[in-house]
């Protein structure tokens, strides 16, 4: 059997073929939307993904779960078969050791950024950067990590449009799991949304189609 050739999302994989699973198409061209072995079918082109869980990589931001605190730092489920530590020192206020709960308690969520990813998979996180933070209300929900990329879309505009559509604010990890924030109902049409974008990510012509399903919803 031939090698296959491993892809990135963006990364052009055919022309003039149908868009098969994790992929999109822009014009006559299919690209690929996760990492993995892209798999020509003839007619069709594919991207058989590499890993469906979620493997942690320097300068990933990720939603993380506070699930133990330490007397110097935070340990935040990621998603990940591998936990994050997060120190102290990396909290973006000042804190005196020993009192880190009254900052973050378990089952908190905040975003955070992978700084360290050593060889034994022991993975190191910030939180102390524009953009890195607590959150403080909204809901949480999680996607395959593969289709991260097809949930923000080309050049943000999948995500862009889901935002504008609903009213809602939204953080979408590289761990597969999107913060939304809004009003209950315009929550629950992003989620729904987005949900639908998960299923049917290999549809070509999304984006509009999504649009669609949410002025039908705000009518």
């Amino acid at each position: 059997m031939p090698e296959r050739k491993t892809v990135v999302p963006g990364e052009l994989i055919g022309r003039d073929k149908k868009a098969g699973e994790n992929t999109y198409r822009d014009g006559d061209s299919v690209y690929a939307s996760v990492y993995g072995f892209k798999n020509d079918k003839g007619r069709e082109v594919e991207v058989l993904p590499i890993r469906s869980s979620y493997i942690p990589n320097e300068g990933d931001k990720v939603i993380g779960i506070v699930t133990d605190v330490n007397f110097n730092c935070w340990y935040l489920d990621i998603n990940s078969p591998y936990d994050a530590r997060l120190p102290i020192s990396l909290h973006p206020e000042y804190i005196e050791t020993g009192d880190l709960e009254q900052h973050l308690r378990i089952d908190d969520a905040v975003i955070v950024e992978v700084t360290e990813v050593d060889k034994e998979k022991n993975v190191s996180a910030k939180m102390d950067e524009k953009g890195l933070k607590k959150l403080e209300s909204g809901r949480i929900i999680e996607i395959s990590p593969p289709k991260v990329p097809r949930v923000i879309g080309k050049n943000a505009s999948m995500i862009s449009m889901l935002k504008r559509e609903t009213n809602c604010d939204l953080y979408v990890g590289q761990n597969g799991r999107i913060w939304v924030s809004g009003s209950e109902c315009r929550v629950n049409d992003a989620i729904n949304a987005i949900k639908m974008i998960e299923k049917k990510s290999n549809i070509s012509g999304l984006t509009d189609k999504i649009r669609n399903y949410l002025k039908e919803e705000e009518e």
